[in-house]
């Protein structure tokens, strides 16, 4: 991995290891060679540390579509400074009402623990961060936030129809 790149060293060398936990979760390369254009041998050299070679985007789609979970897609957004959050499948907003309210109340609670997982120095711990639930609630405010706008997002698109 030579040249000028965008990241460390190390950034490529994470994805090199996102890559070999990709392929063996698609059941190795053999088991990732039947569901990409890609043979053994070159999904052997993707996840390597010692060749310059990565997998093709369609490639990594395939591989974890074929696996359910967007590992390489998240390592990459990780790394570029974002997150992902799975996409809800929902339709319309039956109730504008029932979906602030759901809102209200997931913020409400996330907000109310981490304060509370708050010490006396201001500071949150690891341990009561864990105790506290804090990722759980974290996640359930921004899944009903998602929810939201998507639904949303169906109403831009239903705009642009000119429904």
């Amino acid at each position: 991995m030579s040249g000028a790149r965008q990241f460390a060293a190390s950034a490529y060398l994470m994805l090199k290891g996102a890559t070999r936990r990709l392929v063996k979760t698609a059941g190795g390369v053999e088991g990732a060679a039947l569901v990409t254009r890609l043979d053994k041998s070159t999904l052997s050299r993707a996840g390597s540390p010692n060749t310059p070679h990565f997998l093709a985007v369609d490639c990594v789609m395939d591989l974890e579509a074929d696996v359910g979970d967007p590992i390489l897609t998240r390592h990459m957004a990780d790394v570029a400074g974002y997150m992902l959050i799975p996409k809800p499948d929902v339709g319309a907003c039956q109730s504008w009402v029932a979906a602030i309210g759901e809102m209200g109340k997931e913020s409400g609670e996330a907000i109310l623990r981490i304060s509370e997982a708050i010490g006396p120095d201001g500071q949150i711990t690891a341990e009561r961060a864990v105790k506290m639930e804090l990722d759980r609630e974290c996640r359930e405010a921004m899944e009903v936030l998602a929810r939201v706008r998507v639904a949303l997002s169906m109403l831009d698109a239903e705009n642009a129809k000119g429904v």
